[in-house]
């Protein structure tokens, strides 16, 4: 009857609920991270703020090289979150790591 599609045999939910849950997951480490950059400003940043911003650029090859990202700029603070990530290898592992570095424990 109707269109003469069959969805029920061909839709498989749980890879749109994996993609869809990736991508919100990925939202909201890129998000709390950005919030933990830019929360307070350089006057009033707590010392877990600044101990995650040291932490970043210690893993940053910028700043090997000599170049400090501009924290103020949104835009490169997004992209600093999504070197994060990628230098995680997953959003999970990226907020536990910020947790992890937030609270002082040693990353090793």
């Amino acid at each position: 009857m109707g269109l003469g599609h069959n969805f029920g045999e061909s839709f498989d939910s749980s890879n749109v609920d994996s993609e869809i849950g990736d991508t919100t997951l990925a939202t909201i480490a890129e998000q709390s991270i950005i919030n933990t950059i830019m929360e307070g400003g350089p006057e009033d940043m707590s010392d877990s703020g600044l101990r995650f911003i040291r932490y970043l650029l210690s893993i940053s090859r910028a700043a090997r090289f000599g170049f400090l990202p501009n924290f103020r700029d949104l835009d490169a603070v997004r992209e600093i979150a999504k070197q994060f990530i990628r230098y995680c290898g997953s959003s999970a592992v990226a907020l536990y790591t910020m947790n992890q570095v937030l609270e002082g424990d040693a990353i090793g």
